[in-house]
């Protein structure tokens, strides 16, 4: 197990061989799969970090047990995300994936404010927010995010007063073996 946090492992510390207090990098996780001779990587329990490494490590050669890494990256990557969605006619507000700010204060006055500005590949909605005028997207995207060809963000109408509704589920060759559906107790304001 690779964990940098040794809190989160402190009631569980014997449940592997052997436990590395490393940064979970690319660099750090292939030097380990390496010294080990690994023959896969568990990539579910780590959180955002090693989501956003996943399809690194398996085109470095690693195998991935579980999601597929290029499943993965078509949750994580908020245009390639929004875009299956379109495809299979799954209701959402209006979106654009933007590399530019006049792009998103064009799209903005487009859909009306509010708006929710996402960048793909963020720890839990890290850096998402909400923006409800052009001076507070502005700022948002010169201050607080980088926003170009090589880092878009996505930014869709802000729906007031919506529910969210979360749906996990974990499968086995397209089985469903246990799922939830879980409802936030506040509104997604």
């Amino acid at each position: 197990m690779i964990n940098y946090n040794p809190e989160t492992v402190s009631t569980d510390f014997d449940e592997v061989d052997r436990l590395y207090f490393e940064e979970l990098s690319f660099e750090r996780v292939m030097d380990i799969y390496e010294l080990e001779h690994a023959q896969d990587v568990v990539v579910s329990v780590g959180g955002q970090l090693p989501q956003n490494i996943a399809l690194k490590l398996q085109q470095a050669g690693a195998k991935i047990l579980g999601t597929n890494p290029e499943d993965i990256d078509k949750a994580e990557d908020r245009h390639k995300f929004s875009s299956i969605l379109d495809s299979i006619n799954v209701d959402q507000p209006a979106w654009k994936e933007l590399t530019s700010i006049a792009e998103a204060e064009e799209f903005a006055n487009e859909v009306g404010y509010p708006v929710l500005v996402r960048p793909s590949y963020v720890l839990s909605g890290a850096a998402m927010s909400v923006i409800r005028s052009k001076d507070e997207l502005a700022s948002k995207l010169s201050n607080a995010a980088q926003v170009s060809s090589d880092y878009p963000v996505v930014i869709s109408k802000f729906i007031e007063g919506a529910q969210e509704i979360d749906i996990d589920a974990v499968a086995s060759q397209g089985k469903v073996l246990v799922h939830a559906v879980s409802a936030h107790v506040e509104n997604a304001d």
